[in-house]
């Protein structure tokens, strides 16, 4: 019902959410890491690879369809099948001995005559092929596994390229024989042929022919304890289309979620700030005569049967009606007819109308569901009298467009961190940079809602008074009791919004406390509450 309240809440905590959401998949993308350090396929250690044959066949939009043909020597009885876990991040270093990171799209991973499981990390697919409920018989087995790879769009301004990881290291398994053959689209220069283990070129020790638009290329008596990547340099427009691997993308959005930390920061330094500081001084009364349900917005209060639940006892302090016990913790509100109720403020009268509007001089509530329309109007009227004169609306726009451009950022930050990300060392510092940014845009955006001028001085004015009824000693109540024997019961509603109403009684001595039963008190808020909830 308290819009006002409802929607920074609602937009803080789905801040908190978003955050969290941000995180943990952080984390656990950074675990998955971890797990795949090898930048090369994996295929398990417990046999001998006899030979393993590979052949890609070369687009013209840089996608590779990839055929291995895996021959396997297995020694003993107790083996199930081959692991293969291909990376969607392909590590090399180009021409210029420069350590580069490019995202691959894996698409059709498959293995022929063979049953196959898939699994999928962030960072690599995995094909299982056997079953761990059947054992492979020993001597030679033929695997084969297919797969595309969509290498991306090519970046480079004066060239194109293609870069593949040709021999791996298989975590030391032994391969007797390695041989690649590609087919290009289009014919190819062998002066554009580069191997690399690492950042070191190693040509002579790669047996390599070319053919035309086919290269193929062995490894036999090399001893391999890293991945051999060939980086092929072609002429510009070699390849045509090709898939974009969004870096560009990726690195926009940490470059404007960081100008949003910008924004928000001047947004709170232009609309944020307060306008005044205004002291607290000791206030006897409430302030300018507003009723309870006011005063308590306030200050915050969110519960409308609390607001409401003032009104009445406002309403009774005031000679509009009576409270009457009619059994254990049951009371009823009697009409006293008092038709002067243009002395009343909008709320009260609201109130007032809707206790009585069935022409019936008594209501028990308990017994009147049709009250909980009462509960609308009064938030209604809150909000249209008090929110715009208490709130800073410019200041509270800016917050909430705020919130709205910081989700769909961190929506986008998770989604480029995750899936289409562009890890060139670069991008890793400027992926922290705008992680930092979210909280900074958010802090800012939080505090930029301010009061109005009025809000800040009404505010501060409230603040006093609570101070006052809360610390008040004994005798200086009892001299405003003197003064004014009703004070106490017209101060009652207020105490209860700024929730002191148990230290206000209690501040009265036994000998002075004016009969005050709380029950009432909590049977109305109680049933307002059950009647606001149906």
């Amino acid at each position: 019902m308290r819009k006002r309240k409802n929607t920074l809440g609602t937009i803080t905590l789905l801040f908190v959410w978003t955050l969290l959401l941000v995180i943990i998949p952080f984390f656990v993308s950074k675990v998955e890491n971890n797990r795949f350090k090898n930048n090369g396929s994996y295929i398990s250690s417990e046999f001998e690879i006899v030979n393993y044959d590979v052949v890609m066949d070369v687009d013209k939009n840089n996608r590779v369809d990839v055929i291995e043909n895996i021959v396997v020597n297995i020694p003993g009885n107790n083996f199930n099948g081959i692991y293969k876990s291909i990376p969607k991040w392909l590590k090399y270093y180009n021409s210029d001995g420069k350590e580069n990171k490019k995202k691959i799209v894996i698409t059709n991973l498959r293995a022929e005559g063979e049953k196959f499981v898939l699994s999928e990390t962030s960072d690599s697919i995995g094909i299982r092929i056997g079953s761990t409920r059947t054992t492979v018989n020993p001597g030679l087995h033929t695997y084969k596994i297919m797969y595309r790879y969509n290498m991306g769009k090519d970046n480079n301004k004066d060239f194109d390229e293609l870069v593949f990881n040709v021999f791996d290291n298989y975590d030391n398994t032994k391969i007797d024989n390695m041989s690649v053959t590609i087919n290009m689209p289009n014919n190819i220069d062998e002066n554009s042929i580069n191997f690399f283990k690492e950042n070191e070129r190693i040509n002579s020790n790669i047996s390599y022919t070319v053919n035309g638009n086919s290269l193929v290329a062995r490894l036999s008596s090399y001893q391999l304890d890293d991945s051999v990547t060939l980086n092929m340099k072609l002429p510009d427009g070699y390849f045509v289309g090709g898939i974009s691997n969004y870096g560009i993308i990726c690195f926009t959005i940490c470059i404007a979620l960081i100008i949003l930390s910008i924004y928000s920061f001047y947004s709170w330094s232009k609309y944020g700030k307060d306008f005044n500081k205004f002291a607290q001084t000791v206030e006897f009364y409430p302030p300018e005569d507003l009723d309870a349900a006011q005063v308590g917005f306030i200050y915050g209060e969110k519960s409308i049967a609390k607001l409401t639940t003032a009104l009445i006892i406002g309403l009774a302090s005031k000679g509009y009606i009576s409270i009457e016990e009619i059994s254990k913790n049951k009371y009823k509100i009697v009409n006293i007819g008092n038709n002067n109720s243009k002395k009343l403020s909008i709320t009260e009268q609201i109130v007032y109308q809707e206790l009585f509007k069935d022409g019936n001089n008594e209501n028990i509530i308990s017994e009147n569901p049709s009250f909980a329309s009462v509960f609308a109007k009064v938030n209604t009227c809150l909000e249209n009298v008090m929110d715009k004169k208490i709130n800073d609306i410019e200041s509270r726009n800016k917050m909430i467009f705020t919130f709205v451009l910081l989700f769909i950022g961190i929506v986008a930050w998770v989604g480029s961190y995750l899936y289409i990300k562009d890890l060139n060392p670069l991008y890793n510092i400027i992926y922290i940079l705008s992680f930092i940014s979210m909280f900074i845009s958010g802090f800012f955006a939080i505090i930029t809602n301010r009061k109005t001028s009025y809000g800040e001085m009404i505010s501060s004015k409230v603040l006093g008074f609570r101070n006052y009824l809360n610390t008040a000693e004994k005798n200086q109540l009892n001299q405003l009791v003197e003064d004014d024997p009703n004070y106490f019961y017209n101060i009652l509603p207020y105490t209860y919004v700024l929730n002191i109403s148990k230290k206000w009684i209690d501040n009265f001595g036994k000998k002075n406390m004016p009969n005050i039963d709380l029950s009432a008190l909590e049977y109305y808020e109680n049933n307002l509450f059950m009647i606001m909830s149906e």
